[in-house]
């Protein structure tokens, strides 16, 4: 039995993904941080990585038959975990705005 996965989500996932790198650059170039910001930047980034070689190495492991190269709603999930640590660095962590 096969699991509806249409083809649009595939799209999302690359587009969130590549906009990710985008937001990161952005949020570090604007603000200052303080310990618990830098802490979670780390935290994000290693998230964003570790996702990524998740997202590579799923094919290669896959014993069932998935969507297209092999990203669903699973790796779509997963890959909000960045953005959440993302949000709690600009909340909890900044010190302010750069001049």
């Amino acid at each position: 039995m096969g699991v509806f996965e249409p083809l649009y989500i595939f799209f999302l996932l690359i587009l969130l993904g590549l906009i990710y790198i985008l937001v990161t650059i952005y949020t570090i170039c604007k603000f200052k941080f303080n310990m618990i910001g830098l802490l979670l930047i780390i935290l994000s980034i290693s998230s964003y990585l570790l996702i990524g070689k998740y997202l590579v190495d799923a094919g290669n492991y896959a014993d069932e038959h998935s969507s297209l190269f092999g990203l669903s709603f699973l790796e779509l999930t997963l890959l909000s975990y960045p953005y959440i640590f993302l949000g709690l660095l600009v909340v909890l962590g900044k010190k302010g705005e750069r001049s």
